[in-house]
Parts: structure tokens; C-alpha cells; sequence
């Protein structure tokens, strides 16, 4: 992660559609620039916030916030966008970030009228999470040049396993709910994700019984599906579900 030039929140005001779009688990708002800037083009106005000790040098910082805060700055962006005076907003997320776009949704939120997740552990699936944070820590204290990184990387694991199990939590209450979702809701899921089991997405498919759902299978991907070879068609495909929705011109 560049010392120089820190990830920052994304506020691309166009027209009156709007689009939140939520970052993975120690990623920043990098992680869906080209989408917003692909949505941007197609006139939306697109938010992507920061989540609480993201976007920094040092891995505790995420560590030292936690889910129940993610969750409350999701809301929170939503009602940003409302008091911009955007009615209508379509939310998405990318891994973690999906699973908090999905419980906006499945809470009925005023204006929010569709979207869904990327590559996200909505239904109960087996992860590489833990390791994979890990392995982001440790590229991040090396390029800080940190003494001891190996230990110091070893004594985040339980706090790292503590916050995965309270991201799950989470997906337990958006998975909980998903048979009482009535907006359209959009699954994007890579074929070659090692982060989460790819499957996950049809277990997750199969209890949208009572409204209208798109899964999107991309063969050629890896979990952050956003900056991957088929990203372009990603964005396509995101375009064409914002499209389908029930928009008030």
C-alpha cells in the first residue's frame, strides 16, 4: 500500500440514480473504482465510503474496529445519499462489502430498490479469510519495513479469526432474511475465487424464493472480481441490471 497516495472515499455526483458501492475486508474503496467510474459514464451517481481502519499502513487498525461499525456506516452511507437528496439507491459490495449491501436490502430500507454482492459469503461456506488477511498484514509491515514482522503477524491471528466469525454473524442475519427480499437482486460470483467457496453462491440462490434474481458466473475470475479479466463484463452486467430496475424518472 502506497505511504504516499492513501485510498479515499469515492463520491462521483451525476444524475439522480444512485449507486453505493461497499469495499471488501481490508480493502478501501480501490477496490470498486472502475466500476464507479464505469457507472459514472452511464450518468449514476456513485458513493463508495471507507470502512473504519481501512485504507491505512498498519493491519490493527482494522483489527481494532469491527463489523458492528462497518454495519452502522453502511447505514449511514445510505442516509449520506438521502440527504443528498437521492430517493432511489441501488447498493452493491464486493466480498465483506456484499454482505452488508445485502442486509441494507433485506432491512427494507427507505429508496433502496436493488442490488447484491460480488463474491460474498452470504450462505454458510468455508473461507481462506484468516490467512488471507494475514498474508495482507505481512505485506504491509514489510513495506514499512516493521521489525519482527512474522511475530507480529502471528499475534493477529485470533483477533483476525474473533472478526471473521463477526462478519459471518452478519451474513447470518442477511442470509436469515433473504426469503423475505422482495427487490431485484444481482449475484456475481467468480469461478476461481480462493477466498470463499464458489458454491456458496447457489445455496444463497436457492433461498431467493419471492423476487426477481440475477447470478452472474464469471469462469476466467478470482475472488476480487471487480479488478479481474472480466471486469468489463462485470461492469456490463452490473449496467445492465441498474437498467432493470423500477427507477422513478
Amino acid at each position: 500500500m502506497s505511504q504516499t497516495k492513501a485510498p479515499k472515499p469515492i463520491f462521483l455526483p451525476h444524475g439522480p440514480k444512485a449507486v453505493l458501492l461497499l469495499h471488501a475486508y481490508s480493502g478501501s474503496p480501490n477496490d470498486v473504482r472502475m466500476l464507479s467510474r464505469a457507472l459514472e459514464k452511464l450518468d449514476y451517481t456513485v458513493y463508495a465510503p471507507m470502512y473504519a481502519g481501512h485504507g491505512t499502513s498498519d493491519p490493527l487498525d482494522i483489527l481494532n474496529q469491527g463489523p458492528e461499525i462497518w454495519w452502522e456506516e453502511t447505514q449511514q452511507a445510505a442516509a449520506f445519499l438521502r440527504e443528498k437528496g437521492y430517493e432511489q439507491i441501488a447498493v452493491f459490495g464486493l466480498s465483506m462489502g456484499g454482505v452488508f449491501a445485502t442486509r441494507l436490502l433485506t432491512e427494507q430500507e427507505t429508496g433502496i430498490i436493488g442490488g447484491g454482492f460480488f463474491c460474498s459469503p452470504i450462505s454458510p461456506v468455508k473461507t481462506t479469510v484468516v490467512e488471507s488477511f494475514l498474508l495482507y498484514a505481512k505485506q504491509v509491515l514489510e513495506q514499512s519495513e516493521a521489525a519482527e514482522v512474522e511475530e507480529r503477524v502471528a499475534s493477529y491471528r485470533s483477533l483476525v479469526q474473533e472478526q471473521l466469525d463477526q462478519i459471518q454473524e452478519q451474513a447470518g442475519l442477511a442470509y436469515q432474511k433473504l426469503l423475505d427480499l422482495q427487490q431485484p437482486y444481482f449475484m456475481a460470483q467468480a469461478a476461481k475465487d480462493r477466498m470463499i467457496d464458489p458454491a456458496g453462491v447457489f445455496m444463497t440462490a436457492e433461498r431467493l424464493k419471492n423476487t426477481r434474481f440475477q447470478l452472474n458466473w464469471y469462469p476466467k475470475s478470482g475472488h476480487v472480481i471487480t479488478v479481474g479479466p472480466e471486469r468489463r463484463q462485470l461492469e456490463q452486467d452490473v449496467a445492465d441490471f441498474l437498467a432493470s430496475l423500477d427507477w422513478r424518472e
